[in-house]
């Protein structure tokens, strides 16, 4: 029991990023915060399951850096976050970002390939197929396609297996 708890201590706090490395991150150029390496990146912390603290930083690097990103970098946080939460199967909340992540005037690749994930999660099959279809005429040899693929073929699976299921 008391070997349970301790470990249940340890990881909620590796998952907790101390202030100056949450502020220091925030302060990143957008490239350098989305390619950061190290325990408190944002990918690191998705990486070992500490999801609340991903999305926290995400959302925290989005609204601290509004005024100077641009609205690729914008749709591509919105993405993320919503990705992030799909992953671990919090699919409702992740659909709010995702339609965050599209525009109009975005290009249409990545709005095809939103528009494809938003199909899957919502276990929309007709309007996976067409963004399918779509992609594949945008961009037929862009691993975003064998992501696409995976969807198609494992339909009924979670987001996370289904990404992988033509990789």
């Amino acid at each position: 029991m008391w070997a349970a708890a301790a470990l249940l201590v340890a990881s909620v706090s590796s998952c907790e990023v101390p202030p100056q490395e949450a502020s220091a991150s925030i302060g990143l150029s957008y490239e350098a915060f989305d390619g950061q390496s190290g325990p408190h990146s944002w990918r690191s912390l998705l990486d070992t399951g500490c999801v609340d603290s991903a999305v926290t930083l995400l959302s925290a690097y989005s609204s601290a850096n509004d005024v100077r990103l641009d609205q690729k970098q914008r749709l591509e946080l919105q993405f993320h976050i919503g990705q992030a939460l799909a992953m671990t199967g919090r699919v409702d909340e992740s659909i709010p970002h995702l339609v965050k992540a599209s525009a109009p005037d975005a290009p249409a690749e990545w709005r095809t390939y939103v528009e494809a994930t938003l199909a899957f999660l919502r276990r929309d099959s007709e309007g996976l197929a067409a963004a399918r279809l779509a992609y594949a005429r945008i961009a037929p040899d862009s691993m975003r396609l064998r992501i696409i693929d995976g969807m198609v073929a494992c339909p009924s699976e979670p987001y996370a297996k289904a990404v992988h299921c033509r990789m």
